[in-house]
């Protein structure tokens, strides 16, 4: 079941290793007071020829875990925005960040390019929260 959460939270996640050429997929996410579900928009790019530029968006939960270590999990399916056929978009999204509105952690995501799907795993996650009230 999923935790309800009493605050408002915002942040910026940027989900990339850094290195040069590498895929960064940034996403604003909300989670709204008292609740447990999460929502938001991001982008996947990668200075490749051709360039990959997915625009998204996302929509799931979030989960507190205190045994042992506390962690946060985000579990998020996404959409191509525009939704257009064929169109390249990550279609799952896992975070799971070390401690409860932490600041960092590891991502999984799969996104999709024509009919060709591509999972990346442990992904280092880094966030910047915007809203907390």
């Amino acid at each position: 079941m999923a935790d309800i959460h009493p605050l408002q939270q915002a942040g910026v996640f940027t989900i990339t290793t850094g290195a040069p050429g590498a895929q960064t997929l940034l996403a604003v996410l909300t989670v709204p007071q008292n609740s447990s579900s999460v929502s938001g928009h991001g982008t996947l790019t990668q200075a490749t020829n051709p360039p990959l530029h997915a625009n998204n968006a996302f929509s799931g939960v979030v989960h507190a875990l205190g045994l042992g270590k506390a962690q946060q999990v985000y579990s998020l399916t996404g959409s191509a925005v525009p939704p257009l056929l064929g169109a390249p978009h990550v279609t799952q999204l896992l975070i799971v960040l070390d401690g409860i509105w932490g600041t960092s952690g590891k991502a999984t995501y799969t996104y999709v390019i024509g009919s060709s799907f591509h999972t990346v795993t442990d992904v280092p996650v880094h966030v910047q929260w915007l809203l907390q009230n």
